[in-house]
């Protein structure tokens, strides 16, 4: 894997790009689980006859506004590769968030002008992608276990969560996550991953160190994985491009990460446009077996077992389903 994520990032960055103009649209959306509408920007980068978009994840209205008003103007407009766009593009703004947007509208556009897909760049087929169903905050988790139906879950772990309750989750056999969002005590920590020792243990409480080692060894580091060197220190890294700043600096990380034997998945930040699929394209290719955090958005419909990745559609999003 670090192969491919090293091979996936030259031959990215290497791609032509004709950036002849950049527009923006605004949107919010209504998503289960989320208070209020989500607030969002889709970026798209214009060039020869194709498109590419991204997308803007910033929770703020006013940081979407400012992106459209004051940063999508000056989007450098001309001929280069890649690389030289995003470089470009990092000059322009420190904020990750439209950095990543406007990265991802780049590869796509670049795909799109080149009549090829990543998958192709590599020359590898990507795989069914296994992926979770997140919940926030549930005194009461198993209605929520109980309405995934056959799919796996990830949890915010509750310190809060009795013994009954904790043998429920365990007999559900869904748990692939609890995420502790940098709290609990040691032995909050400790109890749940008794309960359910299969289950990764993310981000807890890094003062609550140090750990068991069965614990230590389901580690997985998620907030503060910002840089790819940002991902040291823990079994398993949860990576994510818009917290990252973009998909060049996922792609070091995920290299990084295979050469020293530490597993991956890919999480998403309240995606409800292209970078949802962009996603998936990443995780097919890098991580299909990890628990990722990209769960399709249904309004009462049902989820596929698994997601698939068309190799044959050209851009970013890859035909990726659902």
């Amino acid at each position: 894997m670090p192969q491919t994520a090293e091979r996936l990032r030259q031959a990215l960055a290497a791609l032509p790009l004709s950036v002849e103009d950049a527009s923006c649209e605004g949107a919010e959306v209504a998503v289960p689980g989320y208070p209020g509408g989500r607030p969002t920007t889709v970026v798209t980068l214009h060039g020869g006859d194709g498109h590419g978009t991204g997308e803007l994840v910033a929770f703020a209205a006013a940081e979407h506004a400012t992106f459209r008003e004051t940063i999508v103007p000056r989007v450098p407009r001309g001929r280069g590769r890649v690389d030289a766009f995003v470089a470009a593009a990092r000059a322009l703004t420190a904020g990750a968030y439209e950095r990543a947007a406007l990265e991802a509208a780049a590869i796509d556009l670049a795909l799109r002008q080149a009549r090829t897909s990543c998958a192709r760049l590599v020359e590898l087929e990507p795989r069914p992608v296994r992926y979770v169903v997140s919940f926030g905050p549930l005194l009461d988790p198993m209605p929520s276990v109980a309405g995934a139906g056959e799919l796996e879950v990830k949890l915010d772990a509750d310190p809060r969560w009795d013994a009954q309750t904790l043998a429920a989750l365990a007999a559900s056999g869904r748990v692939a996550v609890l995420d502790w969002k940098g709290g609990g005590e040691r032995h909050d920590h400790e109890r749940l991953h008794d309960a359910l020792p299969d289950a990764l243990v993310e981000d807890p409480a890094p003062a609550a160190a140090p750990w068991s080692p069965t614990l230590r060894a389901q580690l997985v580091a998620d907030a503060p994985v910002t840089t790819a060197a940002a991902a040291d220190g823990a079994a398993t890294v949860n990576l994510k491009p818009a917290r990252m700043g973009g998909v060049f600096e996922v792609l070091d990380a995920a290299a990084r990460c295979a050469r020293e034997g530490r597993a991956v998945y890919f999480g998403g930040m309240w995606e409800v446009g292209p970078g949802r699929q962009q996603l998936r394209v990443l995780a097919a290719l890098l991580a299909p077996d990890g628990p990722n955090d990209i769960a399709p958005l249904v309004h009462g419909g049902v989820r596929p077992p698994r997601l698939r990745v068309d190799p044959a559609t050209i851009g970013f999003a890859g035909g990726s389903s659902a």
